[in-house]
């Protein structure tokens, strides 16, 4: 390990003397080359990450869930201020997300959705594809009644944006039965305390 940090330095020292014998004009060619080639590097791996399916990034196993007691009905709202994974520009992102939740047979285990959660800070991901993942997971996972899943992330270049997945929607094999989301005018549908303040 050593000999191989001490290897890249001399490498790292080698390429700061060649550039400095470059013409500045020269020298500018070659660090925009440079870059040019990392940038087709990152968009190769992205081109090829669209191409996978939602299982590959699946976390289910990681999911537990506990029977719900006495099967009663209710509604459970699960925030959680703190979401980071690593977007497809290869920096890190951070958002909110807000669950929805009517369990039928089965319930959260919170703990094991904490470990879900941190489980994607390393995780290279659109936000999007990583939207419809949890979605999916928590689906089979807990086979609710209904799950809705919303995600805000912060502002990146004066950009904020914000994803909603129900499974009360026909669009998503729902029969829209509860229908409480088509007059949703409120800021993102956020509407736990401290959510709704400004980044």
């Amino acid at each position: 390990m050593v000999t191989q940090q001490n290897d890249r330095s001399q490498i790292l020292s080698d390429a700061v003397e060649a550039l400095k014998k470059l013409e500045p004009d020269e020298r500018r060619q070659a660090i925009a080359a440079i870059k040019r080639e990392r940038q087709q590097e990152i968009a190769d791996r992205n081109a090829e990450l669209q191409e996978l399916p939602n299982s590959h990034w699946s976390k289910a196993h990681l999911l537990r869930r506990i029977p719900n007691p006495g099967g009663a009905a209710y509604e459970q709202k699960i925030h959680m201020p703190e979401w980071t994974f690593v977007g497809t520009a290869n920096q890190p992102d951070f958002g909110e997300v807000l669950c929805t939740f009517y369990p039928r047979d089965w319930t959260i285990e919170l703990k094991s959705l904490k470990q879900y959660k941190d489980a994607y800070r390393g995780t290279i991901i659109s936000y999007e594809r990583l939207a419809n993942v949890m979605f999916e997971d928590m689906l089979a996972v807990y086979e609710p009644i209904r799950l809705r899943l919303m995600m805000r992330l912060r502002p990146r270049g004066g950009i904020a944006s914000c994803l909603t997945i129900d499974s009360d929607w026909r669009i998503r094999g729902g029969d829209e039965s509860f229908n409480d989301w088509s007059d949703n005018v409120d800021r993102f549908g956020f509407e736990v305390s401290g959510s709704t303040q400004a980044w």
